[in-house]
């Protein structure tokens, strides 16, 4: 998870948002009125502008999404217990398949641990440590405050498929940073491409320690 800035609101949500959130509200929910007209916040356009803001990739896991599948307009406060924010730019992320149907409907307050962190609204270094060891070979999430621990326990942002990939991608990416700090200017090149904001698991590529030094173990 990095931090992401909120681009502007699409010119849909300009023009349609509070009326569509006025009629939303004037309907019974649950009703076949209030899901038909809630649905309208699937339009191509505010996806579109998702998908450009968070480069393709899951808010929450940092997994590239769109190469495989269409994803989910996610609700950071759930549209079923706040309907009244269902069309709310600030309130609308971009997740993957897997963290979306984790969350759902959950929202744990601060009673509870919560609430997630929003890598909009919060800098995700604040809340965990993306760790690479290389001597295990394995990427894990390492929670460093309550919040950073509800959320990566609610998304499991350690599931075991998922920290694989994640493992084998940062293993590739850990013998790429050799080359390149012995100057190869291809493995240079790759190496900056997969620190920036577009790479998948950018988080990681950038927490991981100068080679010259040992890693710190959690």
């Amino acid at each position: 998870m990095i931090k992401v800035y909120r681009t502007p609101k699409p010119l849909i949500l300009q023009k349609k948002s509070h009326q569509w959130t006025k009629t939303l509200l004037s309907f019974v929910v649950n009703t076949s009125d209030w899901k038909k007209q809630i649905e309208k916040y699937r339009h191509q356009k505010i996806k579109e502008a998702l998908e450009a803001m968070f480069h393709g990739k899951c808010a929450y896991c940092e997994s590239k999404i769109t190469h495989v599948s269409f994803g989910h307009i996610e609700h950071y406060r759930p549209k079923q217990r706040c309907p009244e924010r269902a069309f709310l730019w600030r309130n609308l992320l971009l997740a993957c398949d897997r963290c979306n149907n984790a969350k759902l409907d959950h929202f744990p307050d601060a009673t509870q641990g919560g609430p997630l962190v929003n890598p909009v609204k919060n800098d995700p270094k604040r809340h965990f440590r993306f760790f690479y060891d290389p001597v295990a070979k394995s990427a894990t999430v390492i929670p460093t405050t309550t919040q950073g621990e509800t959320t990566e326990k609610l998304l499991q942002l350690n599931r075991g498929d998922l920290r694989d990939y994640r493992s084998r991608t940062m293993r590739r990416l850990h013998a790429l940073k050799i080359f390149a700090e012995r100057g190869d200017a291809e493995a240079i090149a790759l190496w900056q491409e997969a620190q920036t904001d577009s790479a998948e698991y950018a988080a990681f590529a950038r927490s991981l320690p100068h080679l010259n030094q040992p890693p710190h173990r959690p």
